[in-house]
């Protein structure tokens, strides 16, 4: 086993120096198996972080693409704008479908990675086959949800043109049902993870993102469906994959068939050494639905579920009172977005490899080293997203004109929010990792209350004071500084709560 150095370091040392009769029983608390088994604490990071990362570069150029495609459909610069307008806001309208998936995928993460560090294979084999079955049922209800709120969404909550409503609701109408492919390639790719296999979601998700863009393009330029097809080619790209991915299950399944003889998983496991790690796969028994089963997937992914529903509730306010400033404002808001998503992409995969490795040593009985993965993913996500918050603020065109070359007046409304990216962005990685982090650890609950309540308080009850008793003075630019003063708050609870250890006590 790696010893690392610091503080990595004396607690590996620790956990091998204790004596020969207690050596062995103490050294398993700090080791993982499988493609992670020997490796330094950095460099697990990095193993399971380098293939999420590469998949959210993938995201990031297919929204990109789609985004580039619906703000290039229009020749004038107000068509422009209210198409950004229509196409960002359904962004919104299709998070609330997902809150769901989003829940399964969290509580088999949280289990799946659990039960891999505690080499309870067979436990977390059956739990991603429940997750399967779930993330389909979740599917399907988010894509009734997300169609039959549409209407009432986009007509009557937000204040958009006619013509941005018309958008929003064309692509809303055909789009939801990519929910129900989505919905079981989120849960199996988040029960992946927490076995740490990054690398399957990857290709996954690559021919998802891969085929997303080539059905949108064929569609949009050669058959000219415009916003159908942006959405078509979105559905499509998902089924295909889904497809793909239970391919690879069901091969898993016939493989590990032939290798068991009968044999039980966590024996096979047992006979193969102390690193063997057996792969995910399908087992028609373990896909019966089992309500206990499931409900305690959704016990851990609940919480988060209703944390986001409530952080969406609040951000259909936000994005409201900024509709208000006119469609440009809307359009730059989500440009915005867009291009904060950028530095995103090595925080979220950093954080997805906290949080699996968060859930695995805590399997193993090392808390000491759980806690040392949150505070190396939160110095590694500061210094990434940091430089590009520097990078935002000194080079914000490059960006931009991407998105918005076909409109002055929202690239004059995009450059300065995203100037304030140098503000926002350390904070907002230490508190992402802190979140993702204590989720793998199955703390769900808490984190949901801390984002209750720094949210409601700044961009729910602040910003409705400000829109109320100095609307005049109200800018996009001034309430992307109130979200920063709200990561700020968020990161410095969460710190404390990481500090007093409770999170590392959550059964699952």
């Amino acid at each position: 086993m790696g010893a690392g150095n610091g503080r990595e370091g004396a607690v590996r040392a620790a956990l091998q120096g204790k004596g020969p009769a207690m050596s062995a029983a103490l050294q398993s608390k700090g080791q993982l198996g499988g493609r992670l088994a020997g490796l330094s604490l950095p460099r697990q990071i990095i193993a399971i972080a380098l293939w999420p990362l590469l998949e959210q570069i993938l995201s990031f150029i297919c929204a990109s693409t789609s985004l580039y495609l619906a703000t290039h459909m229009g020749t004038e610069g107000d068509v422009t704008e209210k198409i950004a307008s229509g196409i960002g806001v359904t962004g919104y309208v299709m998070w609330l479908g997902f809150l769901m998936q989003g829940a399964v995928g969290m509580g088999a993460t949280a289990i799946v990675s659990r039960m891999t560090g505690a080499r309870k294979f067979g436990d977390a084999n059956y739990a991603a086959n429940q997750a399967a079955v779930l993330g389909l049922i979740a599917g399907i209800l988010s894509a009734v949800l997300m169609y039959v709120t549409a209407d009432f969404l986009v007509s009557t909550v937000l204040n958009l043109s006619a013509y941005a409503q018309e958008v929003a609701l064309t692509y809303m109408h055909v789009g939801c049902w990519v929910a129900v492919f989505s919905g079981i390639i989120f849960a199996v790719n988040a029960a992946l993870r927490g076995a740490g296999d990054t690398r399957t979601p990857f290709f996954i998700m690559l021919a998802v993102d891969g085929l997303n863009i080539i059905f949108s393009l064929i569609l949009v330029k050669c058959c000219g469906m415009f916003i159908e097809g942006l959405a078509l080619g979105m559905i499509l790209g998902m089924a295909v994959a889904a497809a793909i991915l239970l391919g690879i299950l069901w091969w898993r399944t016939l493989r590990m068939r032939k290798k068991m003889a009968g044999k039980t998983i966590d024996a096979y496991a047992e006979e193969r050494g102390g690193n063997y790690i057996p792969p995910i796969h399908l087992r028609m028994r373990d896909l019966l639905p089992n309500g206990r089963s499931m409900f305690r997937i959704l016990s851990i992914g609940l919480p988060q579920a209703l944390e986001i529903g409530g952080i969406w509730l609040i951000q259909i306010f936000v994005l409201r009172t900024i509709s208000q400033l006119g469609d440009a404002y809307v359009g730059a808001h989500n440009i915005a977005i867009r291009i904060e998503s950028l530095s995103f992409l090595p925080g979220f995969a950093i954080g997805m490899a906290g949080a699996t490795l968060v859930g695995q040593y805590l399997g193993t009985g090392s808390v000491r080293l759980a806690l040392e993965t949150v505070r190396k993913c939160v110095r590694y996500s500061v210094v990434f997203m940091g430089l590009m918050g520097v990078v935002f603020f000194f080079f914000p065109h490059i960006f931009v004109e991407i998105f918005a070359s076909n409109s002055p007046g929202l690239t004059d409304a995009t450059i300065p929010v995203v100037q304030v990216f140098l503000l926002i962005e350390p904070f907002y990685a230490a508190m992402l990792m802190i979140k993702m982090c204590l989720r793998g650890a199955g703390d769900t609950r808490r984190v949901m209350y801390v984002s209750y309540g720094c949210m409601g308080f700044f961009r729910l009850f602040c910003l409705w004071v400000w829109s109320i008793c100095w609307p005049d003075t109200l800018s996009l630019v001034g309430i992307w500084l109130l979200f920063t003063v709200d990561m700020a708050a968020e990161y410095f609870i969460l710190n404390r709560m990481l500090c007093g250890l409770k999170w590392a006590r959550r059964k699952v």
